[in-house]
């Protein structure tokens, strides 16, 4: 095998492992807080082919998650679909109803303003990164806002938490 298929191989297998770990790793973060999840996606498309091995990282992230809220309804283009927002917010119960409601109200202001900020750089990606930064948002402020009772007090959780795994770089 010459040198230059060594190194595509090489990069192909980190790109799957990137992939791998990303997953665990949502996933771990997911069970920081207890609650239900205002936006689940479990019940989503499987958009695994929404991308192959020689995208962009960028939208090796993205698609499939643009591709997931565009199966539940969120998504219409570039646009979030507020009224579907509240009806995943209005199927949840108790006081986190209102918490969720609060975050989600939260995040589509974050979108709203991050929208015109994109929309002023002319980008080239191939997906939208409104749906992956509304998740996002929605992680963060759902770990921040999470009842006591329902916080799982692990290392981990508590670096995520206090925002040591994500550094502010100037967005929510």
């Amino acid at each position: 095998m010459d040198l230059k298929k060594s190194v595509a191989v090489v990069f192909v297998s980190l790109g799957w492992m990137m992939r791998l770990q990303l997953t665990q790793t949502r996933e771990e973060m997911e069970q920081c807080c207890q609650v239900d999840m205002i936006i689940p996606l479990d019940r989503a498309d499987d958009c695994s082919s929404a991308v192959d091995e020689s995208s962009e990282p960028h939208d090796k992230m993205m698609c499939p998650l643009e591709c997931k809220l565009k199966s539940l309804g969120l998504l219409n283009g570039d646009d979030l679909v507020e009224a579907k927002v509240q009806e995943y917010v209005d199927r949840l119960e108790g006081d986190w109803k209102g918490t969720a409601k609060t975050i989600a109200t939260d995040c589509i202001t974050t979108i709203t303003e991050m929208k015109k900020k994109i929309q002023d750089r002319d980008h080239d990606m191939k997906c939208s990164p409104v749906g992956a930064i509304f998740m996002m948002c929605l992680m963060k402020h759902t770990q921040a806002k999470c009842p006591e009772d329902k916080w799982q007090n692990t290392s981990f959780c508590n670096k995520m938490r206090s925002g040591e795994c994500f550094p502010k770089r100037g967005r929510q």
